[in-house]
């Protein structure tokens, strides 16, 4: 190996980008560095000496010559980096072992070659620079990778813009969607169609979920076809119905999954050819197949007769039926044969010039017969034929076919004799041009048919072919006439794929049977999806065994989709049958026929059932108050909650108003019965929100067991009715089991129903008054009527026996009014007796709040009886408060407005708020007895009790506490400053004539006391 040297240049500054490598080696002693340098196999520059000589190993040329690079021109650029490189080098600059480029130009400017530059620097014994060693490394191939790289890049950005354009102008549909977990599916882009298409704007859609923007149930069907993609790795085809702002869209759509390395779906994308179109009305079809018929069979009558036609001539042919003729050219003379003159009518006389035969060519065949001869002699072809009229010697015109060769030529090869034949095809003609125009009628029918005409043809091996079909396959097949007559299998790629065994099946059972081909299927079409079509043909039996189909098939599309439409349609008046329209719920027919069914099945198997009759408590209140529209929520959340406490195969059913009724089937003990209905009963109890109101309802459940209870539906209903009111009866939001003797309590309580609407008008109702007492002096400051209802016989029935009938049967408002009335005149006559007003207080039931046509206003009689309206206080309970809507606090606010005063009876026992204390500005609070009565040796009912009057006090309210029957309950409520007491201790409920004798008692009494009779 040599080395090549190079003579010292001057150093100048280190050129652009250069950054050398300063690892320091210090060089063995006793080696000498040109030796080392020759035996090196890359491409090594020492610079070495103050001078900065060069050398240059047979590698460096080697690079030169590997890539067509002059020699001078490599080692130049070289040097330049190399002196650069050891200047660093020598002055201890330090380079990091860092690397750089400098490009070389081949000599013919078509390419370049890079390398890059280590420098080292050789240390002598004196740890001193002695040289500096520069290897050159050869980076050409990995520029040009980087140049190849940064021009597929830009091609990259050129072809995704091309394929936005594209994607931006594209008239179908076509969407972007990411794959997130958990069956998400994420929209990153879709083009302007997709826009257009379902009139959403982009951030309707770019960043949102595909059920964010599909709507049910088209979206549950979208679902299923992307899980069918991923599932199946292809693209998936199905036709999609939505409703989008723009309207309903009927879509062929396509999903193509997009999958990583992994095996794993990243996206989806997605395309929606509009699909919606119509069909022609079938009453048109049907006039149109008639006709079709009707010209196919006028197309098969004049087929036969020009077939017959044409036997017949061949036939004459045969037995020289032409006539002949013979043509001597250079005489110019003719021979016509008598057949010649009897086709013409001609005489049989010895005439034999031309003008005897063209004289008579009709002018508008051919216009110069002398001409037209003259043109036939020059063909150069051996026969000619020809077809035109000839007049018939009487007249008329007959067709005639020509036929004739040129049989002799001269020296010259000019024609001298010609010969041939005519025959008369006038029949011929006419048939032809009858067939020419049912040609014509056909093509005009087959154009108004809705669909497309065929006829197909089954070998006796099976094989199926067309021979033919109307232009009105291109729109039921997207197919042409001509490729389907070329090739029938592109017909069957249309057909949907699913469809395909059963379309087989039926044409074999059709031609096995020799009888109509009927059947509707679907067609998958590239430009309009799935759509569906219906066929119909009818065979015939041709001599060779095959069999002739003849038919048309149609587009029905639409058709389906209507039957779709009426199906759906009769589906929803079946469930409007059968199901309760408000809550979903089995209606009373459908009920009574699976409480039959299941009574069947009951008595087969041998075990029992039971029937629970559910009631709601209070809903005709919270009805009235609230409304319909929060009772029908009341009813449907009821509804919702009854089917979560039952089994799968338990049926709940909804008989109209607030009553629902429960099977409970194959029950084998009676505990899980009461626990179902137990839970019914906790669910119900809880509250309801109504809009931003919130109701309390609870329900009484009656509970009869198959077979004990009943033998037939209307008797179990029965009993099970029986069983529900003895719940409502015994104080609601509890069950009851049928029991024998409850039929007859129904009874008794119909009984007491129709001797109530009875009671006032004869005169059986009255009301008895208790003292209430005031703490401070002791004496009796005001009373609370109480109603009482002697019937007949005697018996004094309190309100707990009759007051939840009159709420049920509405009589309620008329016994209130008269209750007032009778308050109203006792608080008028003994205000006169005692000199100041005497209030009363009197009981008003929840329902008395609700709209009633009867509703009496209390404020306007007690002005027109000239009463003080504090005469009256009106008592209602806690209960009303639970449902306290704003037409209820103004008939609440009315009452207080015009002066009269509200207390709460019962206090403590039910749901108050004190909210509504504040809001409603009540008067009194009334302690509930069973307080009162166990507060002495109860530490718990003591406390509420004294809170509820230091509450009361802080509100500016007054308490009054009932059932106060001993000594040591009065002292301790007046030691805790109570207001006012009511109970045993001081007075029962009396008579009027009774209790006015106790005021008479009072020492402020004026008037001796009396016997009284009812002042109204």
């Amino acid at each position: 190996m040599s080395i090549t040297t190079r003579p010292t240049r001057a150093v100048g500054g280190s050129p652009q980008g250069l950054s050398g490598g300063c690892a320091r080696l210090e060089w063995p002693a006793g080696v000498d560095p040109g030796a080392a340098l020759a035996d090196a196999r890359v491409p090594l520059v020492l610079v070495s000496g103050a001078e900065r000589r060069l050398a240059f190993n047979d590698s460096c040329i080697a690079l030169a010559h590997a890539h067509g690079v002059p020699v001078d021109a490599l080692l130049a650029a070289v040097e330049d980096a190399a002196r650069a490189g050891a200047d660093a080098c020598f002055n201890g600059i330090p380079t990091d072992g860092r690397t750089f480029t400098v490009p070389a130009r081949h000599a013919r400017g078509q390419a370049a070659m890079w390398f890059s530059l280590v420098c080292t620097p050789l240390l002598d014994g004196n740890s001193e620079v002695a040289a500096v060693l520069c290897a050159v490394a050869d980076r050409t191939a990995q520029v040009r990778l980087g140049q190849r790289v940064a021009q597929l890049e830009e091609a990259a950005r050129a072809r995704d813009t091309e394929y936005g354009i594209v994607y931006s102008n594209m008239e179908e549909v076509v969407y972007h969607a990411t794959v997130e977990p958990g069956e998400r599916f994420r929209f990153v882009s879709v083009n302007k169609a997709f826009f257009d298409a379902t009139g959403l704007c982009k951030q309707d859609v770019i960043g949102k979920l595909v059920q964010e923007v599909i709507p049910e149930p088209s979206y549950s069907l979208v679902l299923g076809h992307y899980r069918d993609a991923m599932a199946r790795r292809a693209t998936v085809h199905w036709e999609e119905v939505t409703d989008y702002p723009t309207g309903r869209k009927v879509g062929s759509v396509s999903v193509t999954p997009v999958f990583d390395a992994f095996g794993n779906c990243t996206d989806l994308i997605g395309t929606v050819h509009d699909i919606t179109d119509r069909k022609n009305a079938e009453d048109a079809l049907r006039v149109a197949n008639a006709n079709l018929e009707h010209a196919g069979a006028e197309q098969a009558r004049l087929a036969n007769d020009l077939r017959i036609s044409e036997e017949r001539l061949a036939f004459a042919l045969d037995s020289t039926g032409e006539g002949v003729w013979d043509w001597n050219i250079a005489a110019g003379t003719v021979f016509y044969s008598a057949r010649f003159r009897a086709i013409l009518g001609l005489p049989d006389d010895p005439r034999n010039d031309t003008g005897y035969w063209w004289g008579r060519i009709h002018p508008d065949d051919v216009a110069d017969p002398v001409a037209f001869a003259q043109y036939l002699l020059g063909l150069d072809r051996q026969l000619f034929v020809c077809e035109h009229r000839l007049r018939h010697a009487d007249g008329h015109w007959v067709w005639v076919e020509t036929r004739g060769s040129i049989v002799a030529r001269d020296a010259g090869g000019k024609p001298r004799r010609m010969v041939g034949t005519i025959a008369d095809i006038t029949a011929t003609k006419l048939l032809r041009e009858e067939l020419e125009a049912s040609h014509n009628l056909f093509a005009k029918l087959t154009q108004q048919v809705p669909g497309a005409l065929f006829e197909f043809v089954m070998q006796p091996d099976g094989r199926l072919g067309c021979t033919f079909i109307s232009a009105m396959s291109e729109e039921i097949f997207e197919r042409t006439p001509r490729e389907i007559e070329d090739d029938i299998n592109c017909l069957h790629s249309r057909v949907y794929r699913p469809d395909r065994p059963r379309m087989r099946q039926s044409l074999r059972e059709a031609a096995d049977k020799m009888q109509t081909w009927h059947i509707d299927y679907r067609v998958m079409l590239p430009h309009k999806g799935v759509c569906w079509r219906e066929l119909s043909a009818k065979p015939t039996r041709s001599q060779d065994g095959a069999i002739v189909w003849h038919g048309f098939t149609t587009d029905i599309s639409e058709r389906k989709r209507h039957e779709h439409t009426i199906r759906l349609f009769n589906e929803k008046l079946e469930r409007r049958a059968h199901y309760d329209a408000l809550t979903g719920l089995p209606n009373r027919v459908l009920f009574r026929d699976r409480l039959e069914q299941e009574m069947k099945h009951a008595h087969s198997a041998s075990h029992t059932m039971a029937l629970l009759f559910i009631d709601l408590d209070r809903f005709k209140e919270v009805n009235d108050l609230l409304g319909h529209d929060a009772g029908d929520m009341l009813l449907t959340g009821a509804a919702r909650r009854i089917e979560g406490c039952l089994r799968p195969g338990d049926t709940v059913a909804r008989l109209g108003g607030d009553e629902f009724t429960v099977i409970l089937t194959e029950m084998a003990e009676l505990p899980h019965v009461e626990q179902t209905a137990q839970a019914i009963l906790d669910v119900l109890r809880q509250p309801f929100q109504l809009g931003i109101e919130q109701a309390y309802v609870s329900a009484s459940i009656g509970i009869t067991v198959y077979p004990g209870d009943g033998q037939g539906p209307e008797e179990l209903m029965r009993n099970a009715d029986h069983a529900m009111y003895r719940s409502k009866a015994a104080g609601r939001n509890q069950l009851t089991f049928f029991e024998s003797g409850m039929q007859e309590a129904a009874m008794r309580r119909l009984k007491l129903t129709s001797e109530l609407r009875r009671a006032q008008a004869d005169d059986q109702l009255e009301l008895h008054f208790q003292p209430i007492i005031d703490v401070e002096n002791g004496s009796v400051c005001k009373a609370e009527a109480l109603l009482r209802w002697r019937r007949p016989g005697g018996a004094l029935a309190l309100p707990a026996e009759f007051v939840g009938i009159a709420e049920e049967t509405g009589l309620i408002h008329e016994i209130g009014n008269w209750v007032f009335r009778e308050a109203a005149a006792w608080s008028q006559r003994w205000s006169g007796m005692l000199g100041r007003p005497f209030q009363v207080s009197i009981n008003k039931s929840p329902v008395q709040f609700q709209p009633h046509a009867r509703a009496m206003d209390w404020v306007s009689y007690l002005d027109a009886s000239g009463l003080a309206h504090n005469s009256i206080a009106v008592e209602i309970t806690e209960g009303l408060l639970l449902n306290l809507t704003d037409e209820v606090f103004d008939k609440l606010h009315e009452l207080q407005r015009g002066g009269m005063e509200v207390s709460i009876d019962d206090f403590g026992t039910g749901y108050s708020s004190m909210t509504y204390l504040k809001r409603l500005d009540i008067d009194y609070l009334k302690i509930d007895r069973s307080f009162v009565s166990e507060m002495m040796h109860d530490r718990t009912s003591q406390t509420i009790t004294e809170t509820i009057i230091v509450m009361a006090h802080k509100l500016g309210l007054k308490v009054i506490a009932e059932g106060v029957e001993s000594a040591e309950q009065r002292d301790w409520l007046a030691a805790q400053h109570c207001d006012y007491l009511q109970g045993f201790l001081f007075g029962q409920p009396l008579l009027p004539a009774e209790f006015e004798q106790l005021l008479a008692g009072q020492p402020f009494l004026m008037a001796p006391p009396h016997r009284l009779q009812s002042p109204s």
